[in-house]
């Protein structure tokens, strides 16, 4: 019997020492098959577009096109449907008139379009959706009429309900509405009619999309670097859709962007490494327009006091959060009379001007509550009758003025809690926001109210977040863009917004000087979409010929800068053994040359969480490497993965994941190790 137990515990021993060598070597996890996995599929936009322009060219070689007999691409870059391209072949320079007919005088667009010789590319910007539309071209007083057909909207488009249209007051152009949430930023006319977007609901999602000097329109691209809204790469585009420039920026860029009067671009960034800094959306970078370089940056850590703690609704709630948002800049834009970069914290309730040189500060607009001693001296004083603050303001804008003592500034107060306290804080139901426009006094230090729109309208257009106001001469577009409501009663609860749970809206109104409202529209939600808020409300030229002046197959989009990479995961141990209940959504999985570029979301037990975390491995025949991704809540991540730092090879990705119990990022953790069916090949 002794016999026998002693060779049954060396022979468990044995089996025992065998498991732990091929644990060691990883046999369990090691992709024998890997000829089995789907290779990662390889994009770039520029690309497509590049291959689609000579598509549409051979296509056009193939027959003798003439203006009598056409060839008509309706949205030839797959990026606006409301777009089209009409081409024949051209012997003489020439100015084309184009009539878009619209259901009235002010809906019908005109424009004019030089054609050049060998062949004539007629852009077609401004179509209805799901209707045949009547487009004119008029050559040296001949007419040709053709009909192009588009089809319906998407069906989770938002609904526009038109109450006010007085176009002979409202100011020029269609109004872009740049949405949140991953819904459509459209064009609209005085009809409230869509008349352009992009079906890539992610371009400018969240971020300011603002004209050019060149004419382009420059955006947020799709890709993410941050989940929900911060993107790593720039666009310069037009509204066909073909793209000219991007711009991939290491810092990310979020809510705002800005042409500077040399065209280098400003914009709110952040630290490089914010787990290093430990917060985030506090920093401001200027991108230097020729080669996308980062040439500065200003973190405003540095520059203000990031421990200064009003009462606000921007916190998640999360406790223990690795990174904080203490600042949440959502605007950087530049005074050039004053050589001033003037960025706005909503979480402060604070405007601040800062030297672009030296990074001093010049004025701090806001309450004046907690403020260090050291920066009481730069608060601007109020005066005059009817004076209010603005709190959790968004989209200030400079209106210059010829003495170079005074700022006008207008500001979208949005007013969420009007007071530092929680304890006095304005409930939402009593609330109001506001188009507010100030006057600076540099001299002096004050301030005076000179304007304002939107406090008569009480609690009814009220807007915990989002909003934006802009000067158009003779009247001014206040966009109220995050209308929160529960049961119809407005409540300030912004984070069930940001989950889903509450839906925002929100409504446009142009409103002259004197307060007479010419245009009002409103946003809503319908049974296919809960995303209705608007980020920004801005009037644009519908047409600009300089954004349309090349011909296809002449300019190949460019790609500048660089773009966030993953970080190498050090500290992380890859497991021998897939184990556990955690798994993943893949919703994008593609490489845009040496990089490698992932989207998921990550579940346990085939739920998600508030806190989760996931690591992508890259697993082949010389180890297994581990990359971070940036984690958002829900469960969603985000990586780019350099693939120039692992040797040649074939490599499995493979995950390992954390989901949290509740909102403390200490709390509890569920572990999990899981394969995929992709390979990724390093050359």
């Amino acid at each position: 019997m002794k016999k026998k137990i002693i060779v049954s515990a060396i022979t468990i021993g044995v089996i025992l020492i065998i498991i732990a060598a091929l644990l060691l070597l990883g046999v369990f996890v090691h992709p024998f098959a890997m000829a089995e996995l789907t290779e990662v599929p390889t994009f770039d936009i520029l690309e497509f577009q590049w291959h689609r322009e000579q598509e549409i060219l051979t296509e056009f070689a193939g027959y003798h096109y003439t203006i009598d007999d056409p060839f008509i691409v309706l949205d030839p870059y797959s990026m606006n449907p409301l777009s089209a391209l009409i081409m024949w072949n051209a012997e003489d320079q020439a100015d084309v008139d184009v009539v878009i007919l619209g259901d009235d005088e002010f809906a019908t667009f005109r424009y004019t379009h030089q054609i050049v010789p060998p062949r004539a590319e007629v852009p077609i910007i401004g179509l209805y959706a799901g209707r045949t539309n009547v487009v004119t071209l008029t050559i040296d007083g001949e007419t040709w009429e053709y009909e192009i057909a588009t089809e319906p909207l998407p069906v989770d488009f938002p609904d526009y309900i038109l109450h006010m249209s007085l176009p002979e007051k409202m100011a020029p152009g269609v109004t872009l509405l740049t949405a949140i949430f991953e819904s459509y930023s459209p064009l609209l006319d005085h009809n409230a009619q869509v008349r352009g977007f992009f079906s890539n609901k992610r371009i400018g999602h969240g971020t300011s999309m603002i004209v050019l000097e060149n004419g382009n329109m420059l955006s947020t691209g799709d890709e993410f670097m941050m989940i929900p809204y911060h993107k790593s790469f720039l666009i310069e585009y037009n509204w066909l859709g073909k793209i000219f420039r991007v711009y991939d920026v290491s810092n990310g860029v979020h809510h705002s962007v800005f042409e500077m009067p040399n065209g280098d671009i400003l914009a709110s960034s952040n630290n490089i490494n914010m787990r290093q800094t430990g917060t985030r959306e506090d920093v401001a970078i200027i991108i230097d327009r020729q080669t996308g370089a980062v040439t500065r940056t200003f973190d405003f850590r540095e520059i203000v006091d990031e421990t200064r703690a009003p009462h606000h609704h921007f916190h998640p709630g999360i406790l223990n959060a690795p990174i904080t948002d203490w600042m949440h800049m959502n605007a950087a834009v530049f005074d050039p009379m004053h050589n001033a970069v003037i960025t706005s914290s909503p979480t402060q309730s604070m405007v601040i001007s800062i030297d672009a040189y030296s990074a001093e500060i010049n004025w701090i607009l806001g309450p004046h509550d907690h403020y260090r001693q050291d920066l009481q001296r730069y608060l601007l004083t109020p005066i005059g009758d009817g004076f209010e603050w603005s709190w959790a303001q968004h989209d200030p804008r400079i209106l210059y003025s010829d003495d170079p003592n005074i700022i006008n500034i207008l500001v979208f107060d949005n007013g969420a809690n009007r007071s530092f306290y929680e304890e006095t804080s304005l409930a939402a139901v009593d609330n109001y926001s506001r188009a507010v426009k100030y006057r600076i006094n540099l001299s002096d230090m004050t301030i005076e109210q000179l304007w304002q729109f939107g406090k008569e309208l009480g609690s009814k257009y009220y807007s915990t977040y989002l909003g934006s106001a802009v000067y158009l001469g003779d009247t001014v577009l206040i966009n109220f863009g995050g209308k929160l409501r529960q049961n119809g009663v407005p409540t300030d609860d912004l984070m069930s917004s940001v989950m889903g749970i509450t839906v925002t809206s929100s409504a446009i109104v142009e409103v002259t000087l004197d307060g007479e409202i010419v245009f009002e529209v409103s946003v809503h939600e319908n049974d296919f979409t809960m995303a209705a808020g608007t980020y920004m409300a801005t009037r644009i030229p519908l047409f600009i010929p300089e954004s349309f002046s090349t011909l296809l197959g002449s300019v190949r989009g460019e790609r500048v800068g660089a773009p966030p990479v993953s970080r190498v995961a050090e500290d992380i141990t890859v497991p021998p053994i897939y184990f556990g209940r955690i798994s993943a959504d893949l919703s994008e999985v593609h490489r845009v040359g040496d990089r490698l570029v992932i989207e998921g979301t990550l579940f346990n037990d085939g739920s998600t969480r508030l806190l989760s975390r996931a690591y992508i491995i890259l697993r082949g025949s010389s180890g297994a490497y581990v990359f971070e991704t940036n984690s958002g809540l829900n469960g969603r991540f985000f990586a780019s993965v350099d693939l120039t730092q692992v040797p040649s090879g074939q490599y499995q990705i493979a995950f390992v994941g954390a989901t949290v119990e509740g909102n403390d990022a200490l709390g509890r953790r569920t572990l999990g190790h899981f394969s995929t069916e992709y390979r990724v090949t390093v050359a």
